[in-house]
């Protein structure tokens, strides 16, 4: 029986893996895509918007989600183009933000029209504090 062995660190995005590896030593804490178990982020990257992390919203279709405000999430890929219309944040226009690995959705990239500032809003019951 062969071993089971983790993809080469050359697959990961040589920023996320340069975070991985400057912060080795320090307390872990990563952010997995609930899926398949990818890092996503670090819990060091929680950020408030708004005056708090964690944000209950409610899209055109009625769907509710639990968000929470990450200031990157470089595990995940961008998608689509920027919309403004019915963003969760006054200001903000929104993109999809999915696991780079899987292709799960996650959330959403927040991002100002004048790309001074922007965030990400991931579901939280689709990522995970452990893998």
């Amino acid at each position: 029986m062969s071993e089971i062995k983790p993809p080469p660190a050359s697959t990961l995005d040589p920023t996320l893996k340069s975070m991985l590896e400057i912060n080795a030593t320090d307390d872990k804490n990563f952010i997995f895509c609930g899926t398949c178990s990818h890092v996503i982020t670090r819990g060091s990257e929680k950020i408030q918007v708004n005056g708090q992390h964690e944000h209950f919203c409610i899209n055109p279709h009625d769907l509710a989600f639990h968000v929470g405000c990450f200031a990157n999430a470089l595990g995940c890929d961008i998608s689509g183009n920027a919309e403004a219309a019915d963003s969760w944040f006054m200001g903000y226009f929104w993109r999809i933000a999915t696991c780079a690995e899987c292709n799960s959705h996650l959330g959403w990239y927040f991002s100002l029209a004048s790309g001074e500032d922007h965030f990400y809003g991931l579901i939280l019951d689709r990522v995970q504090e452990e893998p």
